[in-house]
């Protein structure tokens, strides 16, 4: 049985005496993308805060590419190739674009900085046009792609995104859902908590349907969309 990429095991924990997730799993392989949906108050952040060390765990492991990385700290799980994307305060609003995707790179100490930072130009063509503008004047999807961005500039091998299209216009969901699909294409794994669980599920490889904090369905995403019983209670018919 080989294992899964990344997965947050059986987790179980919360701040404080009370549990917020109860045996809760989440896992992403390889180059997949793997989406939280739910309704509000179902730990959704909270799971995915989980695997990124921010939140302790009672009991339950999180394991990337096999290594048991439970009890490192967030900064640790950096290096050892995690990007997390909170929801806010994920840029410097009074530094450039530019300055953003540097400071995203703090980590690395190879000559290869500027090459990232051109792919990252690829990838979201906006910023570059915008590269010396200050990142908090842009609109709130070209600040998303600079979030994104200052993420992607540590070379990740998992992308963890928090709620990445929240106060967004459809259109410009459409635009960073692509992107995130290019992402994953480069053989990034990509965990993502997102609000618009139908049209999440549409792009995603696998979905995880939480409430209180624990699984109530799990499958691909493909099956979830086709599936009555999530189709009434959690994508609106």
């Amino acid at each position: 049985m080989a294992h899964p990429f990344l997965i947050g095991e059986n987790m179980t924990g919360g701040y404080g005496a009370v549990d917020i997730l109860h045996s809760c799993t989440l896992a992403v392989e390889k180059g997949e993308i793997a989406v939280i949906v739910g309704p509000n108050g179902a730990g959704k952040s909270t799971a995915m805060k989980a695997v990124f060390g921010m939140l302790p765990l009672r009991s339950g492991q999180v394991r990337l590419e096999g290594e048991d990385i439970t009890k490192l700290s967030p900064q640790a799980r950096v290096r050892k190739g995690m990007g997390f994307v909170p929801q806010t305060h994920n840029i410097f609003t009074t530094m450039t674009v530019e300055e953003n995707l540097e400071m995203g790179a703090f980590i690395r100490k190879d000559e290869a900085i500027q090459d990232t930072i051109a792919q990252i130009y690829d990838l979201f063509p906006i910023l570059k046009e915008k590269r010396n503008q200050a990142a908090g004047e842009l609109s709130g999807g070209q600040r998303q792609q600079v979030a994104v961005g200052r993420a992607l500039m540590t070379r990740p091998k998992v992308l963890m995104l928090d709620e990445p299209t929240a106060g967004v216009s459809p259109i410009v969901m459409d635009e960073l859902f692509d992107r995130i699909i290019e992402i994953a294409r480069t053989g990034i794994s990509i965990l993502m908590v997102e609000q618009n669980a139908r049209q999440a599920l549409e792009i995603a490889d696998k979905g995880f349907v939480l409430v209180q904090g624990t699984n109530r369905y799990t499958d691909t995403g493909a099956a979830l969309l086709a599936d009555p019983e999530v189709r009434k209670s959690f994508l609106g018919g």
